[in-house]
């Protein structure tokens, strides 16, 4: 298993918490494949998230009416460490907010596009 499956499903695990909260969040609350995956494991009825490959990751989108963006990998690092996506909007208070480190970061981003 790569370090980005890994990172991916909770089996290496990272620290994370809610903006706002202050507070760490256990393990099983920070994998990625729970709302992410295919077949996420749905934490509560508001957890909605996109499914995260290459195509979603990737293809330049609009967001809100905003500008064309998609991810590379320091945007999607950004993303995870503070909320802020590649057109600069905030994200959901939900989505954790990872301590992830840049090799962390790059191994989960070249598992989820395939690079």
């Amino acid at each position: 298993m790569q370090r980005g499956e890994r990172l991916f499903s909770g089996t290496e695990s990272l620290s994370a918490q809610i903006q706002g909260q202050g507070m760490p969040l256990p393990g099983e609350a920070t994998r990625c494949e729970n709302c992410h995956s295919d077949a996420p494991v749905r934490i509560s009825f508001e957890t909605a998230a996109p499914v995260l490959d290459a195509q979603a990751l990737l293809t330049k989108r609009s967001r809100r009416n905003g500008p064309l963006s998609h991810y590379d990998e320091k945007t999607f690092c950004t993303l995870l460490r503070t909320g802020v996506d590649p057109a600069l909007i905030q994200i959901q208070r939900i989505m954790p907010r990872y301590e992830i480190d840049d090799a962390q970061c790059a191994a989960l981003f070249a598992y989820l596009t395939g690079r």
